[in-house]
């Protein structure tokens, strides 16, 4: 009897870890998505197509929150389940954290130019952050199929 309850207690941790594991990644998705987001909206207002000019520089403060948050979001072990996040990631650390605080870097300048209301730096700001974020995509995501 001893050894089903052990049997049972392994089975419950180990699906609460694999269960964990799948939140690490729902949660990194869901900031990626919002993200993502931020950056649509803000390339609406910029091209003039759609939005309110005066949030932009509330999308480059959420854009630049989600940035100093990516650092958070992808914990050990979170390379499992359904992910696009490549090895790389865990493997090479530190060129990982060099992404982040290039992205991180550029969200700033996009701040500063939205609340500069120059148009010139907001595109310039803005074509920087989405070079951080394909610097990223390129080495430490897997393209979608």
């Amino acid at each position: 009897m001893r050894g089903l309850y052990f049997v049972l207690a392994a089975a419950v941790f180990a699906g609460s870890a694999f269960a964990a594991e799948d939140s690490a990644v729902k949660y990194r998705q869901s900031v990626m998505k919002a993200l993502a987001g931020h950056m649509g909206a803000t390339a609406s207002i910029i091209k003039g197509e759609a939005g309110a000019s005066h949030h932009l520089v509330a999308h480059a403060a959420a854009i630049s929150s989600l940035a100093r948050m990516a650092k958070d979001v992808f914990p050990k072990g979170s390379d499992k389940g359904d992910t696009r996040a490549l090895p790389v990631i865990w493997e090479q650390p530190q060129d990982f954290a060099q992404v982040i605080k290039a992205m991180e870097a550029a969200t700033g300048g996009l701040v500063a130019a939205a609340r500069s209301g120059d148009g010139i730096d907001i595109k310039n700001a803005f074509s920087a952050v989405g070079k951080a974020c394909g610097g990223c995509h390129k080495k430490f995501r897997k393209k979608k199929k």
